[in-house]
Formats: C-alpha cells, sequence, structure tokens
C-alpha cells in the first residue's frame, strides 16, 4: 500500500501488534518487525529468528512479553527496516509529512495531524463502485475534510478488480458495484485483506442484484448477504471499537449478515444485531480486517444531517481498519 495512516479518537497505545510467539513453530506473515514477537523481525513477509538469537532487541523495542515496539528499528537514514535496520533517528518533534516513515521516532508511522482532529491525514480511501440510490456527497467530503485522499474507482462494469489498484489504499470501501465479480477477483480481494488492507462493506441498495454482486465479491473472505430485506434501526451493539459511542444507527431496506465455510480460520464477531440476525460483522484475517455492515444509509446526506452517531460510525470502522502497523490509532 502506498501510504499506511491513522483513523480515529482513540489514545495511541504503546503495544506490539500482530503476532509471531517466540515458540511457534511457524511463522505468520507480517508487514513490518512491528508485527513479530519474542525479538523476532520481519523478513520478506515472515517472522524470523534474528541472526544473534534476539538477544539485542531492536531500538524501540518495548519489554515485558518480550515483544518488540511498533516500526522498531526503522527510521534510519535509508529509510531500512529489519535485522539490518538501524536505531531510529528523529528528523523532527513530529510528524508533518505523509512519507511512509517515522520521522519523530514515537513508534507510529505518518502519524500527521495537521487540523488537531485526532484523525491522521495520510489514510488513502478507495470507494468502488457508484454512489447509492440517494445523494451521499456530504459522506465523501467529511473523508477529505479531515486530510485523507478519497477515490472513487471501478464504477465501470468493464474495469477488472486487480491487486495493483487495491494497493493503492489503505481501506477500500464497496458501494454500489457495478456487476457480479468472478472467484479470481474475489481472491485477490482476499489477499488484499490478509497483507494487511481494510475492508468496509455496505450494501442494500436495490434488494436483489447489490445482494448477489457484494457476496460474489466476498466470497473469499468468507462473509455474505442473507436474502431478504430488513428494517432497522440498528439499536443491539456488541461491545467493540467498532460500537463504541453507538445507541442507534439508521438501517432501511438492508439484509442480515452471515458467514460461509471458506471463513476458514479467520476470526469473525458479530457486532450489531437485528432481530432475525447480525446487522454488522467484523471480521479478522491474515493481518488485515474487514467489516460487513448491512445497509448503505450510513453513507447518505440526510443521515449526515441529521444523525450525529453517523460520524462516530465512521470514525470507529476507519479507526478499526486502518492497517495496524502504521499511523493510526491502536483500537
Amino acid at each position: 500500500m502506498t501510504s499506511y495512516v491513522a483513523f480515529g479518537v482513540a489514545v495511541v497505545a504503546a503495544v506490539a501488534l500482530g503476532g509471531c510467539a517466540a515458540d511457534a513453530p511457524a511463522e505468520p506473515t507480517c508487514t513490518t518487525t512491528s508485527d513479530c514477537r519474542g525479538g523476532r523481525v520481519c523478513v520478506d513477509m515472515r517472522c524470523i529468528a534474528r541472526a544473534d538469537g534476539g538477544a539485542a532487541m531492536d531500538a524501540g523495542a518495548t519489554g515485558g512479553d518480550g515483544a518488540v515496539g511498533r516500526d522498531s528499528g526503522a527510521g534510519g537514514a535509508d529509510g531500512a527496516t529489519g535485522a539490518d535496520a538501524a536505531a531510529c533517528v528523529p528528523v523532527g518533534t513530529t510528524e508533518t509529512v505523509c512519507d511512509g516513515r517515522d520521522d519523530d521516532c514515537n513508534g507510529i508511522t505518518d502519524d500527521v495531524d495537521a487540523a488537531g482532529d485526532g484523525i491522521c491525514d495520510c489514510l488513502a480511501i478507495g470507494i468502488l463502485g457508484a454512489p447509492g440510490a440517494n445523494p451521499s456527497s456530504s459522506f465523501q467530503a467529511w473523508l477529505t475534510s479531515r486530510g485523507t485522499t478519497t477515490t472513487r474507482f471501478g464504477v465501470d462494469a468493464a474495469e477488472p478488480l486487480a491487486r495493483a489498484t487495491l494497493d493503492a489504499y489503505d481501506v477500500v470501501i464497496l458501494d454500489w458495484l457495478p456487476r457480479e465479480y468472478t472467484a479470481d477477483e474475489a481472491a485477490t480481494l482476499r489477499d488484499f485483506v490478509e497483507a494487511g488492507g481494510g475492508v468496509m462493506v455496505m450494501t442494500g441498495h436495490d434488494g436483489g442484484s447489490d445482494r448477489v454482486r457484494a457476496s460474489s465479491l466476498l466470497a473469499a473472505l468468507g462473509v455474505e448477504y442473507l436474502a431478504g430485506l430488513v428494517d432497522g434501526p440498528v439499536t443491539m451493539f456488541d461491545p467493540h471499537p467498532l460500537t463504541t459511542g453507538l445507541a442507534s444507527v439508521t438501517f432501511a431496506g438492508g439484509y442480515h449478515v452471515g458467514t460461509t465455510a471458506t471463513l476458514g480460520t479467520a476470526t469473525s464477531t458479530v457486532v450489531a444485531r437485528l432481530p432475525g440476525g447480525p446487522a454488522g460483522i467484523a471480521i479478522e484475517r491474515g493481518i488485515g480486517r474487514v467489516f460487513a455492515w448491512g445497509d448503505e444509509w450510513v453513507e447518505f446526506d440526510s443521515e449526515w444531517s441529521t444523525m450525529p452517531m453517523i460520524v462516530g460510525f465512521w470514525t470507529n470502522a476507519l479507526g478499526w481498519l486502518a492497517p495496524r502497523a502504521t499511523c493510526r490509532t491502536l483500537i
């Protein structure tokens, strides 16, 4: 991904995420050394033992459980990472540029917040598909006003879904999709997530083809929309970072959300419910995350002008979905 950033309002916590347990016989994938534990380092997207046996931790490591600190050893003159990286050398007291480096050596890459609104300015968001049936300009304007770059793509049904396209973004939001997608395209989206990408899904646009199109693209992720339109609002929220501060969110003519056998070893958590089934499910797969929400009214101007909790809904969602090893609050 070309930019790695933060989105959210919680206080940054000094913890190491991801996890390569020191005693694990097979190392999971990683993006940076901060995803690895037990003094291991990230090389070619795998957590491996250091050449020195882990006796010396990279600069910025945390003690206690031996977990390597976020962006440990990064930020040297050549921006190197891993076993050969030099200790981080600060080039300023705060981050001011989205350059993919930890310029202030605080352990977080690109935590730029020029407006001081608690939201990092470097998040690259891609919105796949056309807008929903109602006006939604306020939603995209809100995103860009917080310093993010927001681009709508994939409106043309003839445009294939390619990994290179997805990799331009930290978070991809699925909107009104133009067609059904192939198994290869679904696998491409899955691979994007497993490598650390975030995906937010909305649907409920027409009560028919929208459900089939979205489910075709989600097939390899292990989540689907169930037939039959349902109404809300959603007032039942399970405790989760995605639901902080939420009491009622519009849900008008959407779908229940379910998981499938292709979920495999990924983790799924129901975070919002309607009578009859889930309205929102959070999925963690590889080192990436998916939030499947059963409706699209959360993007419409009518809700942005009348429901303050919509801002909280999206702040939670994008904060949770943003890549974990980079500029973001840890939620």
